[in-house]
């Protein structure tokens, strides 16, 4: 049974590897072929990139923390709170859900932010974060065991994303996506 799967780019490497692992236990007849971004029979994405007419099977959630270059002077600070981040250089995703989310969480701050740089992905800031352009509050799993960036969480309300299977209606009728979705609901 061939089943071809999207996988988002904003997901961290560990991730994927645990939902591939996963979806090759869900049947012996399931031959996998996986694709990069928004394809496939179904795909592996967080939930606010689903399109309209997708189903949504949640799989995780994981915190959004702050991610700072090596050496950043607020590496100092035991813990960070959204009053130390007022004046530092953000790294932004103007086309991300989480773009938002970062305005609402500096409330009226928001209009004295200073955005140093933006990407066009989460991935994409966190290799400026790397780069030393500035800071940014990312998923998690992107930043585990990056060598140039620090991560620290921040006291107070923090952001999460729900992470899992998007799939259309009528891909149920599919054997191999019926197999990985009994599989993943199971487990």
């Amino acid at each position: 049974m061939p089943l071809e799967l999207g996988i988002d780019d904003d997901l961290g490497e560990s991730q994927i590897e645990r939902f591939l692992s996963k979806a090759a236990q869900a049947s012996r007849a399931i031959l996998l072929n996986i694709q990069a971004g928004c394809c496939g029979d179904a795909r592996l994405a967080a939930e606010e990139s689903r399109c309209e007419d997708e189903l949504f099977l949640p799989l995780w959630e994981e915190a959004f923390v702050l991610a700072l270059p090596g050496g950043h002077p607020l590496l100092a600070e035991p813990l960070l709170e959204m009053a130390h981040l007022a004046q530092v250089g953000w790294i932004s995703c103007p086309t991300h859900s989480s773009h938002q989310r970062l305005l609402a969480l500096h409330g009226e701050n928001s209009l004295g932010l200073n955005f140093a740089a933006q990407a066009g992905s989460l991935t994409l800031a966190a290799r400026m974060v790397a780069a030393g352009l500035g800071v940014a509050l990312l998923p998690e799993s992107l930043l585990v065991d990056h060598p140039r960036i620090c991560i620290r969480p921040l006291s107070g309300p923090y952001l999460t994303r729900r992470v899992g299977l998007c799939y259309a209606a009528q891909a149920l009728e599919i054997p191999a996506v019926q197999a990985l979705h009994a599989f993943l609901q199971s487990d």
